[in-house]
């Protein structure tokens, strides 16, 4: 019997979610292991499949080697989908310590860098040694093109090259080791002269961050910087003028939108909010530092709680900007809410919402 049943009028919060999942985890993680030591893994597809829809709606999940191929692994992965990286990196972050088990947030390298093969369908199977690349370091972007070649090129269609292509990065090189390093991708329909085989991508990787001196972080742990050119129509966000963010594609949505935008996260219980303060309300001349100093105590006090976490800032002519990926839905709110208050920020200060499904609910302090 599942813990808690999906209504029209209730939508559990993502902390909600995530808690229930490690409890029933918890629950059959000495059975899951027995099962797949006796070689019967795949008898427990059906059964976590559905756990994982009812909970972690949308996640994609795999069992796997424990660390030092010890024990079992169970890997929650966002398929390189951003908001789904932060996600399952909170999942992680709420994980019990199980005897014998590791737990991941992505996808990992695989230990056989040419003892496998991928199977796409009944009829299409890859393995390493048959993908040659012709690999290009961009110093400037700190990440390395490649142009493939695969001798079943001419005959397979673009959609199922990029898939077989992007399935055999990800078991090379981890989930973010192919966000992380892998830039410009190009399939050539010529043998190049150049060449390695795909295999000795991760060596080779290894070697240019060495000689580069490159730190790679995972991709929920970077901001990009942005600037934004002055607006011709008014809208809230509209006077932005810089920021940061380490979700962009959600900042660059809503400016496209001129306002609130599709929910990259739809029945997970998560919500993107920003806060706009205005900027008269910071000394002047120390306006950014004045937004950090409420936005850190934001974001602290919503990690200190297993609530949510920070996703930049922005700073405008009009107003400064806080935004939030929050996973506790009323309670997170109080949590930002009080804060703001303790801050004495302006009359009429409000709480918005980026995305559609809640547009008209912005919070007034």
């Amino acid at each position: 019997m599942w813990p808690f049943t999906k209504t029209a009028n209730t939508n559990p919060t993502l902390k909600q979610r995530v808690a229930e999942f490690w409890s029933w985890y918890a629950k059959n993680a000495e059975r899951f292991y027995q099962t797949i030591e006796n070689k019967r893994c795949s008898d427990l597809q059906p059964e976590v499949s559905e756990a994982v829809d009812r909970w972690l709606t949308g996640m994609a999940w795999v069992f796997g080697p424990g660390a030092n191929k010890q024990g079992h692994s169970f890997t929650l992965s966002g398929e390189g989908i951003l908001p789904k990286q932060f996600v399952a990196e909170y999942w992680l972050q709420q994980a019990p310590q199980l005897p014998s088990w590791t737990f991941y947030a992505s996808r990992q390298p695989s230990d056989e860098s040419r003892g496998f093969t991928l199977q796409l369908n009944q009829n299409e199977k890859f393995q390493p040694g048959e993908f040659w690349v012709c690999p290009y370091v961009d110093v400037q972007e700190e990440k390395i093109d490649i142009a493939v070649w695969h001798p079943s090129i001419h005959r397979l269609d673009q959609r199922i090259r990029f898939q077989a292509l992007f399935l055999m990065l990800d078991e090379l090189l981890g989930e973010h080791g192919t966000q992380n390093w892998i830039g410009e991708i190009k399939i050539t329909e010529d043998q190049l002269k150049q060449s390695i085989p795909i295999f000795e991508l991760p060596e080779l990787i290894e070697e240019t961050q060495k000689s580069h001196g490159w730190d790679k972080y995972p991709p929920t742990e970077t901001y990009i910087s942005y600037q934004v050119k002055e607006q011709e129509t008014e809208w809230l966000r509209h006077d932005v003028i810089a920021g940061s963010s380490r979700y962009f594609r959600l900042i660059g949505d809503y400016m496209d939108a001129h306002g609130p935008c599709p929910h990259p996260l739809p029945g997970l219980g998560v919500d993107c909010i920003f806060v706009p303060v205005q900027t008269s309300h910071f000394p002047k001349g120390a306006e950014v530092d004045g937004r950090s100093k409420i936005e850190d105590e934001i974001m602290e006090a919503l990690e200190g709680a297993a609530s949510g976490v920070s996703i930049g800032g922005a700073t405008g002519f009009k107003n400064c900007y806080m935004d939030f990926m929050i996973y506790d839905g009323d309670r997170s709110l109080k949590i930002v809410t009080e804060i703001l208050k303790k801050h004495k920020v302006p009359k009429g200060t409000k709480i918005h919402f980026f995305t559609s499904d809640r547009a008209k609910e912005a919070i007034s302090l």
